[in-house]
């Protein structure tokens, strides 16, 4: 069996989704010719990455990332560090050939993405920007769907991700309310990328935000008000004229990890809920009416935890999925594709396209005008 070294960069909330998701690959899919092995974690303080060293199985630790790209057992890398760092991370990497595995957003800046998607072209290693809402069973149902034509010309798009931790003014900001951070880069993202994935990309993004608080208090006891947008709401045109929008909120009062999409075609239209994973609601426009209805209405598919093989055989496929059911599965196939040489996706170049959308939108709010997205 080969084994793929890996190292995790960054010991927060992601660093453990990533290790969780590596740890729970060889229960899920049985039978494969891979698994992980967990070589490096690495953090800034000494205590922390001991721990996770010692109760998580790493074989070593270091406090310095550059330690890494001399490791010869380390094939591939997780970049779960703040925005800012991805860069300079994922640049060495990729001229030290790791495959690098890296947290969404790509970076904080288009032409910083652009740097990264450069060295990924002069480079054999593999590339994957972590989209986990995309390998969720029924996320995946909605882009075949789209795929086999089933909804025909795309007339509208509503997508939305709330969220309402940061509603309370008294609460310590972390770094995803600072310049770097923002809900354009931290959460529309992940809201438009399925938009993109099921849809294709816009032509055009008119975007508005707000801040809620002129300043917040900081980790240090003071206060700051260099602060990113609180919430924004994006207008797109696509191609064909149809027309949509993309919100994203961490003041959404009542919300918990609420993640949405409507698309509505000549042919059919799909509804999907994080709330509700396991399912994706279908409607056919090509049955047509009948007395007492016929046969015409939205479905309600059991997409469940229906992954095709290797997996789906624990969890039973009729299980429900959870929220970390997507990151299992979206590194699997980034390992998958580093052992069967193959395109993982969405890759470098996929991010960073995401990024000039994104940063687009940021432009729109800026300066108050339509922001053409070119080819």
């Amino acid at each position: 069996m080969k084994e793929i070294g890996i190292a995790i960069i960054g010991w927060g909330f992601m660093g453990r989704t990533h290790t969780h998701s590596l740890r729970a690959i060889p229960l899920m899919y049985p039978g494969i010719g891979f698994r992980p092995v967990l070589k490096c974690v690495c953090s800034r303080r000494e205590a922390p990455a001991k721990e996770a060293m010692e109760n998580m199985g790493f074989e070593r630790y270091t406090t310095d990332w550059r330690d890494i790209l001399e490791m010869d057992d380390v094939d591939a890398v997780s970049i779960c560090t703040p925005n800012d760092q991805h860069e300079e991370m994922a640049i060495a990497f990729l001229q030290a050939g790791k495959h690098v595995y890296i947290d969404k957003p790509l970076t904080v800046t288009y032409e910083s993405a652009k740097r990264i998607e450069e060295a990924a072209a002069n480079s054999a290693s593999k590339t994957q920007m972590v989209m986990n809402n995309r390998f969720l069973p029924a996320t995946m149902r909605a882009k075949q769907l789209a795929e086999e034509g089933a909804l025909g010309e795309i007339i509208s798009i509503q997508a939305r991700y709330l969220h309402s931790g940061s509603i309370d003014e008294n609460k310590p900001i972390g770094w995803k309310q600072t310049e770097q951070g923002g809900v354009i880069l931290d959460l529309m993202s992940h809201a438009l990328d399925l938009v993109m994935m099921i849809a294709g990309e816009p032509k055009s993004v008119i975007c508005m935000t707000n801040s809620l608080y002129s300043d917040r208090p900081t980790q240090d006891g003071g206060r700051t008000s260099r602060l990113s947008e609180d919430h924004a709401i994006m207008t797109l045109r696509m191609p064909n004229g149809a027309i949509g929008t993309v919100e994203a909120s961490k003041i959404a009062t009542g919300t918990n990890d609420e993640l949405s999409f409507e698309i509505y075609g000549k042919k059919g239209a799909i509804r999907f809920d994080l709330m509700e994973p396991g399912w994706l609601w279908f409607f056919d426009n090509t049955i047509p009416e009948a007395p007492l209805g016929g046969r015409r209405g939205f479905t309600r598919i059991e997409c469940m935890g229906r992954y095709e093989a290797p997996a789906g055989k624990f969890l039973p496929p009729k299980n429900a999925v959870g929220w970390d059911r997507g990151h299992i599965h979206s590194y699997y196939c980034f390992l998958k594709s580093i052992y069967e040489d193959t395109l993982p996706s969405p890759d470098i170049h996929d991010g960073a396209r995401l990024q000039y959308v994104l940063e687009k939108a940021a432009e729109s709010a800026r300066t108050g005008l339509i922001a053409n997205i070119s080819e």
